[in-house]
């Protein structure tokens, strides 16, 4: 399941994000769990893991740029994509923080949906799901066909049939 956290001191823009993202990903059928953060302190105290971050550079406390490098030092594989009213910042967080992207307010569907399939296409393979082939599980359930995600599974073990052999 990807791991999305939003952060924006105002309400409405983040309610206005939040909604379109569990557009987005409903859309495209993939599982998914939405954090949101009124302030970055408490996004920083709360959070033990993200795939995505979806950050407004304007904060009062801590601003976006600073709680996007703090994200990517403790956890290196964040993507980032900044929200803000203020273009004259683009530059910086695409070139400090190594932004995935750049958006500014208020948010168009189009443009966000079309930054986060970019962005779910560059996502690495522990997180993306991979299709397996007659499967049991520690239970002893048998599944013709499971969708995993290659994080997800802790080891394989590979019995032979000692009929076929």
């Amino acid at each position: 399941m990807l791991e999305i956290a939003v952060c924006d001191d105002d309400i409405a823009d983040l309610e206005c994000a939040v909604n379109m993202l569990h557009k987005i990903f409903t859309s495209q059928k993939i599982a998914y769990h939405i954090e949101k953060f009124m302030s970055a302190n408490q996004m920083l105290e709360n959070i033990s893991r993200i795939d995505i971050g979806i950050l407004d550079i304007s904060m009062e406390e801590l601003n976006g740029i600073k709680l996007g490098r703090k994200l990517k030092e403790k956890f290196p594989d964040v993507k980032l994509v900044y929200i803000t009213s203020y273009e004259e910042y683009c530059m910086q967080v695409i070139n400090e923080v190594h932004a995935f992207s750049f958006l500014c307010k208020p948010l168009e569907y189009d443009k966000l949906e079309l930054q986060i399939l970019e962005l779910l296409n560059q996502l690495p393979d522990a997180i993306v799901e991979k299709n397996f082939y007659k499967v049991t599980d520690s239970n002893g359930k048998e599944y013709l066909s499971i969708k995993l995600k290659l994080r997800d599974i802790l080891y394989f073990e590979y019995i032979k049939d000692p009929e076929k052999y």
